[in-house]
């Protein structure tokens, strides 16, 4: 392929490669603690459908002790 572009490359300035680098790191939403924690707590996700994921089971039936246990100690306390 040949360059029809005979001017020579412009230099780049650190505040255009910082800017770069941000929009990269802004673009990659399927990174992070947030999601990470969100494939570990909810059902996976579909990336074809935008609807609100279900809290896995396990995380249901944790929920669900923990809130008996503290109805049980609150019912102890008051008597």
């Amino acid at each position: 392929m040949e360059q029809s572009n005979n001017h020579p490359p412009q230099p780049v300035t650190a505040e255009q490669v910082h800017a770069e680098f941000e929009r990269l790191l802004r673009d990659r939403n399927h990174m992070g603690v947030r999601n990470l924690l969100g494939d570990v707590l909810f059902q996976p996700r579909n990336p074809f459908q935008k609807v609100r994921r279900q809290p896995t089971k396990w995380l249901v039936a944790l929920g669900g002790v923990l809130l008996l246990g503290l109805l049980i100690a609150y019912q102890f306390h008051w008597q």
